[in-house]
């Protein structure tokens, strides 16, 4: 190219151009070069234009022929750089590119003066039959702040429990009262399954003694334990295998004892619980810890909405499969996480229900989150509930919405979904509320819709140490998303769950020992300033259960070992010694009448060191008493 004359190469497809005017001098350009994309006189064109501090420029495309530019058209190159240089981009230490998507539609290059006019403009918006969209200019929602301080609450607390132990934060969550209220549902259910009959002779239900808060406390302490230390099954706990057996839960609970509790371990009454109702068994335990979750902590700035899955294979009806997960089959809850891991709610679901909108993501979210409106909360969510509708709804409530985005919602800009992009780069609009869509490149598409943030970028480093620029909204998410993931790292970690017949008992143990579990230790990090790992806490928590209830009944002392049931032989004459037996003489007594009886009974001189009065008794007999 000469470098003396103005030249103007243009896309093959313009054949209609404007008069030229006389041509503009060309000089050397040799420093102070940027590039930009842009569109030429209503066709697509993607050019790159060097321009240099000296207002010299030369234009580059695939396809060309030779034209000259016009005053005129130098006029709005240099508009189109003033208004792109207003916007927020990422500046490299050498050449800037600013990207604009490829497009038929037709665009308005806009000078200084028509630019206060350009939200009136349809042609810039990006129309769509519901909502206009408009270039980034950063004019969120202004809601009120968020002022309360994370943390234990009441605040007086704070002071009080900053030497306290694991169990004095675990029995904030889970209460004395809702222990009793478990032991109350276990004893009920166990009286209705005698009630009902079929039991066995050698049952042990028929030996079935009430149970109280005291007892329940030793019996998921035991629980707790047994996900710290892992055997196959559960009798080995009470093996006497000197490879597995273990004294811990032998002075705790009996064998019997501690199954028969497990067998009839319920949280709700049968007879009162609706039939149409398909989480009644759980739905009082879940109501409960719901309250004392959020009674007790004052959650972050950021929340965070997302789904977890309690592995289950059973034959229920509202039973999900997500293959993202590790556990596939399972019970879905949804919860609602804040810093540093704390649930401060949980909803299960039930499944499609006759009232479907209360499954919809929106409603989720707004359901979770009714608490903490008019707060100046952030909520965080994943592509499955992020809307438009949810962002409006939101700022409502003073509460602001991020969150990854789905292509196929409705009334988004279609220039910004269906854009192609090269890593590194974005695409970005904003409506007239403030909520801005963007789609970055990075290793793929991702697309980000945020009431809060318009569309600047910040600098990180990765994992290897190297530094990149991100977008300030992807930052954000990755930070607050971690509270669920988190929160479910802790629960993993010495878990107690374990395969069983009955969905209502997995999920009641997940709550209880794990989430609640999960919550005492950020509550006792936070108040204490002292880091402990989950599994000391646990082990911590599961032994003042344990100790503390010991003390309340009185079983300050080992638990004895039973004593077993012998036949021993009486030294001496035969004479002397034989006796009739016991239980022999009395079924005698009855079908024959006592003065037959003596002639029908054998005399024996054995007798059980065990029973009361040292009864005579044959082989017989004994082996059926005991």
């Amino acid at each position: 190219m000469d470098a003396s004359a103005g030249v103007h190469r243009a896309c093959g497809c313009c054949s209609r151009l404007p008069s030229p005017l006389s041509p503009l001098p060309m000089t050397q350009v040799n420093h102070g070069l940027f590039s930009l994309v842009r569109t030429c006189f209503g066709h697509q064109m993607h050019t790159k234009i060097l321009f240099s501090r000296k207002n010299s420029f030369i234009v580059k495309m695939d396809t060309f022929f030779d034209f000259e530019f016009t005053q005129e058209q130098l006029h709005v190159i240099d508009s189109l750089e003033r208004s792109h240089s207003r916007i927020d981009h990422v500046i490299s230490e050498g050449d800037e590119v600013i990207n604009i998507p490829r497009t038929r539609k037709r665009r308005v290059i806009l000078s200084d003066s028509e630019e206060d006019d350009r939200d009136l403009s349809p042609a810039l918006s990006g129309h769509t039959p519901e909502c206009e969209w408009y270039q980034p200019r950063g004019k969120q929602p202004r809601l009120i702040p968020f002022t309360e301080i994370p943390g234990l609450k009441p605040y007086s607390l704070r002071n009080q429990l900053s030497n306290a132990t694991p169990v004095d934060f675990y029995s904030l969550l889970v209460t004395d009262q809702l222990f009793e209220n478990i032991a109350h549902q276990t004893n009920i259910f166990a009286q209705q399954s005698i009630d009902k009959g079929g039991i066995k002779d050698k049952s042990r239900l028929r030996l079935w003694t009430p149970t109280d808060k005291e007892e329940m406390k030793r019996f998921l302490g035991v629980i707790i334990w047994m996900g710290i230390v892992k055997l196959p099954k559960i009798v080995d706990y009470w093996s006497n295998d000197e490879m597995l057996g273990q004294s811990f839960a032998k002075k705790t609970m009996s064998r019997n004892r501690f199954e028969v509790l497990l067998r009839m371990l319920h949280f709700s009454n049968n007879e009162e619980v609706p039939k149409n109702d398909r989480l009644g068994k759980i739905r009082r335990l879940v109501e409960i810890l719901n309250q004392t979750f959020s009674i007790h902590y004052t959650p972050d700035e950021c929340l965070c909405v997302d789904e977890s899955m309690i592995p289950f294979r059973g034959r229920i009806i509202f039973r999900q499969y997500n293959k993202s997960k590790r556990h596939k089959y399972g019970i879905k809850l949804f919860k609602l996480c804040t810093t540093p891991g704390y649930t401060t709610k949980v909803e299960v679901y039930g499944g499609k229900t006759l009232d479907s909108q209360d499954n919809t993501p929106t409603n989720v979210v707004l359901n979770l989150a009714r608490n903490y409106f008019g707060k100046g909360h952030t909520m965080f969510v994943d592509n499955w509930y992020t809307s438009l509708d949810l962002a409006e709804k939101l700022v409502q409530h003073d509460t602001h919405l991020v969150g990854t985005l789905r292509k196929n919602r409705k009334n988004l800009p279609k220039d910004v979904m269906t854009g192609n992009l090269k890593p590194g780069e974005f695409m970005a609009k904003e409506n007239k509320n403030g909520v801005t869509v963007m789609k970055w490149k990075d290793k793929r598409d991702v697309c980000l819709l945020s009431t809060k943030h318009s569309i600047g970028f910040t600098k990180k480093k990765n994992k290897r140490g190297v530094e990149t620029i991100k977008p300030k909204i992807v930052i954000d998410y990755n930070k607050a998303k971690a509270a669920v993931d988190l929160s479910d790292q802790m629960s993993a970690y010495s878990s107690p769950l374990r395969k069983t017949l009955k969905w209502y008992k997995k999920l009641g143990i997940e709550l209880l020992l794990n989430t609640a579990v999960v919550n005492a230790r950020v509550l006792y990090e936070s108040t204490t300033k002292k880091k402990i790992s989950v599994v000391d806490f646990r082990r911590l928590l599961a032994k003042q259960l344990i100790e503390g209830s010991q003390e309340n009944t009185g079983l300050t002392t080992p638990r004895p070992r039973r004593q077993k049931h012998e036949l021993k032989k009486k030294e001496g004459a035969a004479v002397s010694t034989r006796k009739f037996c016991r239980d022999c003489y009395k079924s005698n007594v009855e079908l024959h009448g006592r003065n037959v009886a003596k002639n029908k009974t054998k005399k024996v001189s054995w007798f059980c060191t065990i029973c009361p009065g040292n009864p005579h008794l044959c082989r017989q007999c004994f082996d059926k008493c005991h």
